[in-house]
């Protein structure tokens, strides 16, 4: 692992992420009142741990903090996919990215490094509410030659 990724889950408190991969620590609970609307984390993606593809019953908005580009896989409901470049602002790479609800999603570097990035999701993320991508996703999505790319070695 790179040493600026070691130092930030020391100094940022970062903790594995089962299932999905990655390094994560919750960083804000957004309320109004007594009703919790969101959640914000820290999310890290190393070279050896990155978001595999999941499904998440909300919106996620992602910002890139600081490192190396990352590729941000989507699948939508309808069977269309999409790659987006998500890193700092450079042509073709956007520092923010919204995936939209419904949708399978994974995130992984574009090449070696480290890319620190926040995300938030209303309501906020819920264990309960999560599905893991497996294989069984090549049937849906047939035309997505990208999509074992971003499965975890057990989910293939």
């Amino acid at each position: 692992m790179n040493e600026e990724a070691r130092l930030l889950i020391k100094k940022l408190g970062l903790q594995e992420l089962e299932g999905e991969g990655g390094y994560f620590r919750k960083y804000y609970t957004h309320r109004r009142g007594s009703e919790i609307l969101g959640g914000t984390i820290y999310y890290l993606v190393t070279e050896d741990s990155f978001s595999s593809l999941h499904w998440l019953p909300t919106d996620e908005l992602w910002y890139f903090l600081q490192g190396y580009p990352l590729e941000q896989l989507v699948l939508y409901p309808d069977g269309r996919h999409s790659l987006t470049l998500l890193g700092p602002v450079g042509e073709g790479i956007a520092p923010l990215s919204i995936v939209p609800g419904g949708c399978y999603q994974g995130t992984k570097l574009l090449s070696g490094g480290y890319a620190l990035c926040a995300t938030t999701m209303c309501p906020p993320y819920e264990q309960s509410r999560y599905r893991q991508g497996t294989l069984e996703l090549l049937q849906d999505y047939p035309a997505c030659n990208r999509l074992c790319d971003f499965l975890q070695e057990k989910d293939r």
